[in-house]
């Protein structure tokens, strides 16, 4: 990470904890190279075994297989409904206060009737819906209610899942999920002091049983022995995730002396470590439980970038292209009215699709999307990159270029879309440099499951192309 990224990053986690971060326990410098030698030794160990394996960009480390939902969820094909905002438990790492009556929420949008998630469903081709909170069975007739309106709205497969605490699930809820079409349950055991009633109550009922919970450190001792009690009991999957410190949950995380990382949003390193020596324990003891760690990093960038992935084709030119990492990206060329005529001629003489090029009104710029890229001659010209992504919104901001969106329901959506790099100008060697990644097909490298090193003069877009490999950097 470069020097000014890292100081933006300081100010944005300094601000945000205004009046506490001096007082919050935030990793020293000095013991920088001590947690970055502790965790590539654990990762080294794990790596020893045939089990263990990387997906997205090396950002998520699993053993044996992912959860369909998962696997979804990487690919961006995923929506989180968050169908209530409360909880009958009081997590210490529970990242708000739970107390939020509304209506049901995915990414701002809320959806008051079951139809209308149902047709937004349907209209943005998501393949996988999870049912989170909040605690969904406390309002368990909601639950059903869109469980049902996508089984019988929607026109292709979507595999559902339901995360809960467990402590209200009883067997007659239990079925009704089944028969509602729910494929997998995923419990939080550590919400309920890991205890397996509520679990061995869904065992044989759910197609698909998962447990999924925060790595605590100080539990480990628990956790280890818990991985054998799940595999032995015939549980799918295990889910771990890393701790996100909030100014909701940071008192009861500093409480318990945990180390903080700077970042897009703050995290805890002991919970990293936790849950890298949870998966080697696992695998050095032969334990065919598949395991999963959902790390920051990960949830940071591929959940992001597959909402805007879903959003980007409704709101860009035709002349525009749409990233790996979901961003809109725009390519303009400038210079002299002869040399641009010059190259629009050429565009025009070859056959070239209209659709895929667009003259500016006097005559001294053209975008143009990068397949054309080989037919261009940037000798005599410069070329300016810029970024937008596209964003779902529940009415207009008029801040925005923006399209609507009616659902069959008739509820309306609107997609805007927002400038997120005005625009970058390269010259001689550098369009060059950009030549050789994106002429020459290096984009279709980022398609999450490998990294690729940009050149120098590109840093300054690499974020808009790239997911950035590995697990996060800790300062």
């Amino acid at each position: 990470m470069g020097l000014e990224k890292f100081r933006e990053t300081v100010d944005r986690n300094r601000k945000e904890y205004a009046g506490v971060y001096d007082s919050m326990k935030w990793l020293r410098p000095e013991d920088a190279a001590n947690a970055y030698r502790e965790r590539e030794a654990l990762i080294a160990s794990i790596s020893r075994f045939s089990g263990a394996a990387w997906t997205c960009a090396g950002t998520k480390l699993f053993t044996h297989a992912l959860s369909p939902g998962c696997l979804l969820c990487g690919k961006g094909a995923w929506s989180c409904l968050f169908i209530n905002g409360i909880c009958n438990a009081r997590c210490f790492y529970c990242p708000s206060s739970q107390d939020d009556s509304g209506p049901p929420v995915t990414n701002t949008l809320f959806f008051e009737k079951a139809a209308d998630y149902a047709d937004y469903v349907n209209r943005f081709d998501i393949q996988g819906i999870s049912f989170s909170g909040g605690e969904p069975f406390l309002t368990f007739d909601r639950v059903l209610a869109f469980l049902e309106a996508v089984r019988t709205r929607v026109d292709h497969p979507v595999y559902t899942w339901l995360y809960t605490n467990g402590i209200l699930a009883t067997p007659e809820k239990l079925f009704a999920l089944r028969d509602g079409g729910l494929d997998e349950i995923r419990f939080d055991l550590s919400a309920n002091h890991y205890r397996l009633d509520a679990l061995e109550k869904a065992l044989g009922v759910i197609p698909r049983v998962t447990v999924e919970i925060p790595a605590i450190p100080e539990d480990l001792s628990t956790t280890r022995q818990l991985v054998a009690d799940l595999a032995s009991a015939g549980v799918d999957h295990l889910n771990l995730h890393q701790i996100r410190c909030t100014p909701y949950n940071r008192g009861k995380l500093a409480a318990r002396g945990y180390t903080f990382l700077h970042g897009p949003k703050v995290t805890v390193l002991e919970t990293e470590l936790a849950a890298l020596e949870l998966i080697r324990y696992s695998l050095e003891h032969s334990i065919d439980l598949p395991i999963n760690y959902c790390s920051y990093a990960y949830q940071h960038q591929f959940q992001a970038g597959g909402a805007r992935r879903r959003c980007a084709g409704i709101i860009k030119a035709g002349w525009e292209d749409v990233t790996p990492t979901g961003h809109i990206r725009r390519l303009t060329l400038a210079g002299s009215e002869e040399a641009v005529y010059h190259i629009a001629g050429t565009l025009a003489a070859r056959g070239v699709d209209a659709s895929l090029c667009s003259l500016s009104a006097k005559g001294d710029s053209l975008s143009f999307a990068a397949e054309l890229w080989p037919l261009i001659d940037f000798s005599s010209i410069r070329l300016k990159v810029s970024y937008s992504q596209a964003v779902l919104r529940n009415g207009v901001s008029y801040h925005h270029p923006f399209k609507k969106i009616v659902l069959e329901s008739g509820k309306m959506l609107v997609v805007e879309k927002q400038t997120v790099q005005p625009g970058i100008w390269l010259e001689g060697e550098q369009i060059e440099v950009l030549e050789r990644f994106i002429g020459n097909g290096g984009a279709e490298l980022l398609n999450g499951q490998g990294a690729v090193t940009f050149p120098e003069p590109l840093n300054g877009i690499k974020n808009f192309e790239a997911f950035i490999p590995g697990l996060s950097a800790y300062y």
